[in-house]
This record gives structure tokens, sequence and C-alpha cells, in this order.
């Protein structure tokens, strides 16, 4: 399988610093799907933590990148780089805890094996950026 480096759009994400100096890579197939969802969109500025609205939907483009939004606020959606990756993220349930209002950068996630039910792993989210959808 080919491994690509982030490309335009994608490059963006790069502002904010890689963890421990490594570069994130994508196969053609997770580039393509991040390009199509941060297409028309802007970044802003990375947030520590996004609140309950903005977690009500996450996709995984590789185990590097999670996505996070709402169907109530379609127009932004917050890309996650978690510390280290959170490797088979897209072959696992992802459980965390929703106790406070808020998602934070730091917080722990367990993965669960779905045909078991038994946690295989975890990780710990990075900061939430913002990308948001182009006036038009």
């Amino acid at each position: 399988m080919t491994k690509l480096i982030w490309a335009i759009p994608a490059a963006m994400l790069l502002a904010a610093p890689a963890v421990s100096g490594e570069k994130i890579q994508l196969t053609e197939k997770e580039q393509t799907k991040l390009d199509k969802r941060l297409e028309g969109r802007t970044a802003g500025e990375a947030r520590s933590c996004i609140g309950r609205n903005d977690q009500r939907e996450m996709s995984v483009i590789s185990d590097d990148i999670l996505i996070f939004g709402s169907r109530r606020n379609a127009n932004t959606i917050y890309v996650n780089k978690p510390h280290g990756g959170c490797r088979n993220a897209d072959r696992n349930i992802l459980s965390y805890s929703r106790t406070i209002s808020s998602l934070c950068r730091g917080q722990i996630v367990q993965l669960i094996d779905s045909t078991t039910g038994m946690a295989m792993d975890s990780c710990a989210f990075g900061e939430f950026v913002p990308y948001t959808k182009d006036a038009s």
C-alpha cells in the first residue's frame, strides 16, 4: 500500500507541530478522504477543547487523524491528531468519557474490539483544529 505525505489542502493541518517531529503519512485513499472533508474549508486556530455538540459525529480518516462535527453546525468540523496516533482506530470502537460537557486535549480514548468487547489499546486526543466552510 502506497503512503503519501499530506498534500495541499491537507498540508494546512501541519501548522501545529507533529508529535516528537514525526510526519504523518496517509495512504492515497486516506488522503483523498481527508481532502474531500476539508475541501472549501479554512483552518482556524487550534483549540484545547470542543463542546458536547461538536462531538456528535466522529469519523476516522486514519490512525493519526480523527474528525469531529455535528449536524447542527455543519459549517465547522474539528480535526484531531491523537498524540502518537490511535492505532487501528478504524477497526475498533473508540470509547471516551462524556461526563463533562467538553472533550479536551490529553483525554484518554479506549479502543474496544467490536467483536469481543475487550479493551485493545488507548490513545490521547491532541488539539482540535477547526475547519470552517468558506463563505460562498
